[in-house]
């Protein structure tokens, strides 16, 4: 065995193009001896440009390992934070077989104001070097050793004339394919992949086993003479993206290198990328590939290589979709390995891997809310953040049990539409996501899996269907898997992404880099504009933050934000008001706990009330978040301790040696003093905001268009509300109207009132025949009250109607003296019901001589709509009696996922037993959280009232309590009545209203 002089010696005379200079080489031998004397140094391994590589034993473990050790630099610092987060996040990388798996890092160190020949400490690598009399001179990684690299491997075959087979180089692409998916399902972008980066293993049998080195080191060195560094050095330049010259890397640059890897692997004999030119490789703009050289393009692997050599890095697949494809394409591969997809020899493995990885995740998140209680306590004494974690407890789903993430996953194999390899990206405290193929649709997309209520469920794919706009994640399906008998279990399919803004902050972090000022004006227009988007239809978030601000790359200057996570999300309960000759929205807040620590607002955490204002809040610590991550993110749960209870401007300095952690000069900053405010009725409404930046020339999505002479069919024109009642309008008028809404085939949401305008049959015909050419409508309000369009017209427009198949909020007044009769009625409810996709529906039958047959026909359709969560239905003055009354409350009761019902059965002559048998069917419908019940002269009595309460008050969940009886009471029974009220609901209500009037 060779002395460690002589294994020095070696180094010294085998070193070359390394910025460790051979003389140094002398004094890294003399410090390990010192400082690491259970290491053993072997034999010289390698270099490359920076590291140096030896074969060591470590003689704690006897494991023999790999030393790499790099030059530091002491007046770098921030290359040394670098440097030791990315040895941080290889740890995290140990889930993948093909990435070198690191052991330990240290540094080695000299004094400074003594001579070499002294012993000297060792500086723990998480530790700051504030001693003054040591000075960092090398940091080395333990790591795992490999036989050899893939570069070497390629050359031995080359000299030697013997190459590889086929199908062990297609083994080896998996692995490739497989390492750097991983890698960048974490957001790690490699940044030097090369032949010489990927270390090979040969097991007993020949099989090959590739790894992923130099992750520590790829994105942390600058190209200096010698020095650790903040790197700005973007690979060898003969695998480097064409996109990487003008200082764009992203995610798929990476892929490019990988194409040049997998070519070279697959024409060992022909192609050497060493013997090319910038031009020849830029060839790839023009569709050729190297034409100067012999390429197999018969080969599977080729396939994979002309995806990863696109010239425009967007036209480039992400690592995992190739590797899908590549497996998907060459099925004798099913059962190798792999570590980004799962396949069905994982199941049992993963299933476990994902329930340890679930825990850990509820652990940390309970240790935090512990810890927060504490800070709370000590700093604030303030009991109401206490009061919102424990509903926050009482609110949490259980975590997936192993048994129970195995049978989803085995459920999730068989089903046929999938391509069987699903990508892991993420498991969170209660739930998981997974990618997947589509087959049947030809798409990626993203599973989420959790425990859900079909009540539940239905409200959240009903909200995520109304405000489905381009900066709200897609939503494609949902179904449910049988893992128990107790509980449903939800799949979603939903858009992939690229990740979410705090990965996307964190990385720009890591490299040093920072948005410029437009870029961050651009982001916050987005946020802005996507809540905005959501408020117009009347929907509150309630849990805006970062991570569930997902983004995709389609901007090379800015990522496209993507809205997600509507579980928390709410449709606002609300009133009309009759207010200057117009009815007006009155909104009520939202009671229970929500959101996330550090974005909650003061009112939720104080009265557990939530409201428009409440987002916008929410909206505000996002941006500032994105103005100042740096200094902000490590306090913000700090920070909003301190505006619990008041505050005059956003994250102020309480303590006078306290640090700024936001810019005050800033546009940015403009916005948070409009939305980061105490007192929440002085926050400006979103609208405001983004019409002053459309002033300056930015464009948005959400601006409502309200100007009748100005209908402009543009990319941005998704929000129309047009008022034309009383005008007059002809037929031809309305037509003409309703032909220009058609030419703006972006319209996503359309408001169009036309009431009393006698625009009769065929002008009610017209414009919804026009309406339905807006194939991209999610959201309708069509108003056509007192226009005397008759059965034929009501049938008429229903049935256009139901041709607006992504229609999921609808709101259709056909009511007063519109002459629609029983069958008009039936039809146009059946029409409705084709419409399968909605979950909000308001539909106006008011005094239309429907009669008790036509109310019992409306709600029999209704009740089809199994996807419903809000419903109102204006059945007043149509003569529909008791019978009528009972049958459609029964009918409506059928409708088990209603969130919120309003139900006015006014003017009806239903009388008491009516009003009980209503009152009795609506309390079947438990989840319940708002209701409105219009019961007004119809002489029900007090008995009648006494019942009503009585069965209301068995809807344990409402929150929201609307009685209206307008019923001529005695002062006696008007004070019984009220009692009656207060005593048989007894529910947590916060708002009730009842309308009595007293004779």
């Amino acid at each position: 065995m060779s002395s460690s002089k002589q294994v020095r010696q070696e180094v010294e005379k085998q070193i070359k193009n390394c910025i460790i200079k051979k003389q140094n080489v002398k004094k890294f031998f003399k410090l390990m001896k010192k400082q690491q004397k259970h290491y053993q140094i072997l034999q010289f391994a390698g270099n490359g440009t920076f590291a140096l590589v030896l074969k060591a034993i470590n003689k704690n473990t006897g494991q023999t390992v790999a030393l790499k050790a790099v030059e530091c630099d002491e007046s770098d610092l921030k290359g040394m934070e670098v440097i030791q987060d990315e040895y941080k996040m290889l740890e995290v990388f140990s889930g993948c077989k093909y990435i070198i798996k690191v052991f330990n890092s240290f540094y080695l160190t000299e004094s400074i104001d003594s001579d070499s020949d002294e012993d000297d400490d060792q500086i723990p690598v998480d530790q700051n070097n504030n001693q003054s009399s040591l000075l960092r001179v090398f940091y080395v990684m333990e790591q795992e050793f490999c036989q050899t690299t893939l570069s070497s491997f390629i050359d031995t075959c080359r000299q030697k004339n013997s190459y590889p087979s086929q199908q062990m180089k297609e083994i080896m692409t998996i692995q490739i394919l497989d390492s750097v998916a991983f890698l960048h399902r974490f957001d790690v972008v490699h940044r030097d992949i090369k032949p010489s980066n990927f270390l090979l293993n040969f097991d007993q049998n020949g099989n090959p086993t590739l790894k992923l080195c130099d992750l520590a080191f790829a994105s942390a060195l600058k190209n200096n003479e010698t020095r650790l560094s903040i790197s700005t050095f973007k690979g060898s330049q003969a695998y480097t993206a064409p996109e990487v010259y003008q200082n764009v890397y992203k995610k798929l640059s990476d892929l490019f290198s990988v194409g040049i890897v997998l070519l070279e692997l697959d024409n060992i004999a022909t192609f050497d990328i060493s013997k090319t030119n910038l031009e020849q490789k830029f060839e790839t703009k023009n569709g050729q590939i190297f034409q100067n050289f012999n390429i197999d393009k018969q080969s599977q692997i080729y396939k994979i290589v002309m995806q990863c050599l696109k010239y425009e890095v967007d036209q480039r697949k992400p690592a995992v979709e190739l590797l899908i494809q590549f497996i998907v394409q060459n099925q004798q591969y099913l059962n190798v390995d792999v570590f980004t997809l799962l396949n069905k020899s994982q199941l049992k493995q993963k299933a476990e891997q994902f329930n340890q990885i679930q825990m850990s995740i509820v652990q940390k998140k309970k240790k935090n809310e512990s810890e927060i209680l504490q800070l709370s306590q000590i700093y604030h004494k303030d009991l109401h953040l206490e009061k919102l974690i424990k509903k926050y407890e009482q609110l949490e789903r259980k975590p997936f049990e192993t048994y129970e993430y195995q049978i989803i996953l085995n459920d999730l194999q068989k089903l046929t539409k999938f391509d069987p390899n699903f990508e892991f990206i993420s498991v969170g405290a209660t739930g998981l996501v997974l990618g997947v193929f589509n087959k049947a649709q030809n798409r990626y997309s993203a599973l989420k899996i959790q425990r859900a209520k079909k009540h539940e469920v239905v409200r959240e794919v009903g909200i995520m269907k109304d405000c489905q706009m381009p900066l709200v994640i897609k939503f494609y399906d949902y179904f449910y898997l049988n893992v128990n008998n107790k509980e449903d279990f939800v799949v979603y399919e939903i858009e992939k992404c690229s990740g979410n803004l705090k990965q996307f902050l964190n990385n720009l972090k890591k490299q040093n880099k920072e948005l410029d000022e437009n870029q961050k004006i651009k982001i916050a227009i987005q946020i802005m504009d996507v809540i905005n988007y959501l408020h117009i239809h009347d929907i509150v978030h309630r849990d805006i933050k970062l991570e569930n601000l997902l983004y995709v790359e389609q901007d090379p200057e800015i990522p496209t934000i993507k809205l997600a996570d509507f579980d928390q999300a709410r449709k606002m309960p609300y009133d009309w008001l009759y207010i200057n000759e117009q009815y007006v929205k009155q909104y009520y807040p939202i009671e229970g706990a929500c959101g996330t620590i550090g974005y909650c607002p003061p009112e939720l955490v104080k009265d557990f009330l939530y409201s428009f204002n409440s987002d916008i809040f929410q909206v505000g610590v996002c941006l500032a978040l994105i103005d100042n991550f740096e200094t902000l993110e490590p306090v913000l749960v700090n920070k909003s301790l301190d505006y619990l209870n008041n505050f005059s401007i956003p994250f102020e300095v309480k303590q006078h040696n306290e640090q700024e952690v936001v810019k005050r000069n800033t546009k940015i900053y403009d916005i948070l003093l409009q939305t980061i405010v105490f007192k929440q009725h002085k926050r400006s409404n979103l609208s405001l905001i983004l019409d002053g930046f459309s002033k300056k020339g930015y464009q948005y999505h959400s601006k409502v268009n309200a100007k009748p002479n100005q209908i402009i069919s543009s990319i941005y024109q998704r929000v129309l509300s047009l008022n034309y009642s009383k005008k007059n309008l002809s037929t031809d008028g309305v037509k003409a109207v309703a032909s220009e809404i058609a030419k703006c085939t972006n319209l996503s949401t359309l408001s169009l009132w036309l009431q009393s305008n006698n625009i009769g049959s065929d002008g009610a015909k017209a414009v919804a025949s026009e309406i339905a050419k807006c194939t991209n409508l999610s959201t309708l309000t069509l108003s056509l009250y007192k226009n005397n369009i008759g059965s034929d017209g009501a049938k008429a427009v229903a049935s256009e109607i139901a041709k607006c198949t992504n229609l999921s909020t609808l709101s259709l007044d056909l009511g007063y003296n519109n002459n629609i009769g029983s069958d008009g009625a039936k039809a146009v409810a059946s029409e409705i019901a084709k419409c399968t996709n909605l979950s909000t529906l308001s539909l106006d039958l008011y005094n239309n001589n429907i009669g008790s047959d036509g109310a019992k026909a409306v709600a029999s359709e209704i009740a089809k709509c199994t996807n419903l969560s809000t419903l109102t239905l204006w059945l007043g003055s149509n003569n529909i009696g008791s019978d009528g009354a009972k049958a459609v409350a029964s009918e409506i009761a059928k409708c088990t996922n209603l969130y919120t019902l309003n139900l006015d059965f006014q003017w009806n002559s239903i009388g008491s037993d009516g009003a009980k048998a209503v009152a009795s069917e609506i309390a079947k419908c438990t989840n319940l959280s708002t209701l409105t019940l219009w019961l007004g002269s119809n002489n029900i009595g007090s008995d009648g009232a006494k019942a009503v309460a009585s069965e209301i008050a068995k809807c344990t969940n409402l929150y929201t309590l609307n009685l209206d009886f307008q019923q001529f009471f005695t002062p006696f029974l008007n004070l019984l009545f009220k009692k009656i009220i207060q005593e048989a609901i007894q529910l947590n209500i916060k708002y009730l209203f009842e309308s009595t009037t007293t004779n």
